[in-house]
């Protein structure tokens, strides 16, 4: 892979669907563009987002990039830039929000449960299957990618249409009879006299398939629509994102080399949002029409909103993740050597069942920790278990006190913690 490929993935990105979306568009123009199921595009997103979290980030990222299929084409990466064309670049609004987005998420993903190495991993392997999906298809079909858009500029120059010149026919009288006629015989008057010229518009007399001459004079080209002038943005969506990349920068410097415990993720995304916020109030108090507001600001408070909210959900002080896969887990101990002291799963329904566990020599404590799903738990009839149940959002039903408080054998300390499901001990 070289610098001519990546360029060539950028230009033939795909681009979202208006019609036959789900949100956004963007795993229904995937599948149109590298001719896949866009069941499984939607499935690889679902899956990085529970994986890690890296599935959300992408999905706001290409809600971003990837522009719709009724926009005017973007800017192109041209492969050779020519010194004497000065070209303006503009930087979009768009880029802003991914800078943003980036330096509070990359930057904390050690200091965050809910990005570790699942989600750098879920990264690589969502981005390296863009790749092999454009080796797949590397050319786009038609009207499926961003370079197939029609241009933003309106630029086109009509070519005039040729102009025919008739040519001058001459006509000459010529005479029927050219035989000498006698020096006596008088020629009357009115026959000397020369022939009326025929109209301008009629076709000449001795052509059987003239034309007549006004019939070559074709239309003047219809002249080219002028450009659709856009009206002036206003400058307080650049300055107030600027300000709060600034702010969000300050922030994670501060976590990152002075270790200040404050700024976690969430807070840092509150600051942004807090610029994005003075940005809008003031934009609202200007006369301005509504077509030169400052219109970027509201989906960069909403994206940012979102990152404030989900990592205030998965913050510091809040059950992490647990790791030990997908899917369905079933434990049976029959004794209290096959007892472990921790059980972990992420995504997915935990049954431990401890009714035939069978004596203890000492007090145990054993902990089970899970994503996201339902947790079970059978606890013995004829051992003291004291249970502990915790859960970020779902339901839980653990009995009160001590189980089996006549038992003469030692304790055992259960402790279920659950981000999102239900937890359930019974006997």
């Amino acid at each position: 892979m070289d610098t001519k490929t990546l360029i060539d993935i950028w230009n033939t990105r795909p681009v979202r669907r208006r019609t036959g979306k789900s949100v956004g568009g963007v795993c229904t123009g995937i599948g149109l563009r590298y001719r896949v199921d866009p069941t499984l595009v939607k499935v690889a997103f679902v899956v990085a987002a529970l994986f890690g979290g890296s599935g959300i980030l992408l999905y706001i990222a290409a809600l971003i990039a990837l522009p719709a299929e009724d926009e005017t084409a973007p800017r192109k990466i041209h492969q050779s830039h020519r010194a004497h064309h000065r070209v303006r670049h503009d930087m979009p609004w768009y880029w802003i929000v991914v800078a943003v987005i980036a330096v509070i998420v990359f930057s904390n993903m050690g200091s965050s449960p809910f990005w570790g190495t699942s989600g750098l991993l879920g990264l690589v392997l969502m981005l390296g299957g863009w790749w092999l999906l454009y080796q797949r298809t590397p050319t786009a079909p038609a009207g499926t990618s961003a370079d197939q858009l029609r241009p933003s500029d309106g630029s086109t120059t009509a070519t005039p249409a040729p102009t025919l010149i008739a040519d001058e026919v001459v006509t000459h009288d010529v005479l029927a009879d050219t035989a000498v006629r006698p020096a006596s015989e008088t020629i009357p008057f009115a026959a000397a006299e020369p022939p009326a010229p025929a109209p301008p518009d009629a076709p000449p007399s001795w052509d059987p398939l003239g034309t007549a001459r006004f019939a070559w004079d074709l239309p003047e080209p219809t002249p080219p629509e002028p450009p659709v002038v856009k009206p002036p943005r206003s400058p307080l969506t650049s300055v107030f994102a600027g300000l709060a990349l600034i702010a969000a920068t300050v922030g994670t410097a501060a976590r990152v080399l002075d270790d200040v415990e404050w700024f976690t993720v969430g807070r840092i995304a509150g600051l942004a949002l807090a610029v994005l916020g003075v940005g809008m109030a003031i934009d609202a108090l200007q006369r301005r029409q509504s077509n030169t507001r400052a219109a970027g600001l509201v989906p960069l408070a909403i994206i940012v909103g979102v990152v404030a909210v989900t990592a205030t959900a998965f913050s510091g002080d809040r059950p992490a993740f647990a790791s030990g896969g997908i899917g369905d887990r079933s434990w049976h101990p029959r004794s209290a050597e096959q007892l472990s002291d921790t059980y972990q799963l992420t995504i997915g329904t935990t049954s431990l069942d401890l009714r035939d566990l069978g004596g203890l020599d000492h007090d145990r404590t054993i902990e089970i920790h899970q994503g996201i799903g339902d947790m079970t738990v059978w606890l013995p009839d004829d051992i003291r278990v004291k249970t502990e149940c915790s859960t970020v959002v779902g339901d839980q039903t653990c009995p009160d006190g001590i189980v089996n408080p006549d038992a003469k054998t030692p304790t055992l300390t259960v402790k279920a913690n659950l981000n999102l499901g239900t937890v359930e001990m019974k006997q």
